[in-house]
């Protein structure tokens, strides 16, 4: 994939503002791969605990927030949505390999990932489970 420095790079700089453990945690990523920071230029990421209560969004006005959950590990749903200049507001799909949840363990942070399709008229997102974990739980 073309956008993998650059992700490798976003990671690298999570890595060093998590404070991981104590409850999962999630941050959003806009890939630079067609453009999309100019073709998807208001995104909303809701990620909700699959079987509880808990409930955190990031969105474009604040895209470097980052969620944590109380000491939550397990399953959560993603929704996503988006818009740009070439696409109207609409729910985004899981890019093609990519699940439509994501997973986290309470020592772990985890990364939901935005990319516009080629022409700017549509994006998906993917997920990366405990993308970046501490030695154990905390």
């Amino acid at each position: 994939m073309s956008t993998q420095p650059e992700m490798d790079d976003n990671v690298a700089e999570m890595k060093g503002s998590l404070q991981l453990g104590g409850g999962a945690q999630f941050w959003a990523y806009i890939s630079p791969q067609n453009n999309t920071e100019q073709a998807v230029t208001k995104w909303q990421v809701t990620i909700e605990q699959a079987d509880g209560n808990w409930t955190g969004t990031i969105t474009s006005d604040n895209p470097q927030q980052q969620l944590k959950t109380p000491n939550l590990s397990g399953l959560f749903n993603v929704k996503v949505t988006g818009s740009g200049p070439k696409m109207p507001q609409k729910q985004l799909t899981p890019q093609s390999g990519s699940k439509p949840n994501i997973g986290c363990n309470s020592n772990c942070a985890a990364m939901v990932g935005i990319v516009a399709t080629p022409d700017g008229t549509g994006a998906n997102y993917w997920t990366v489970w405990d993308a970046l974990c501490s030695r154990g739980e905390s």
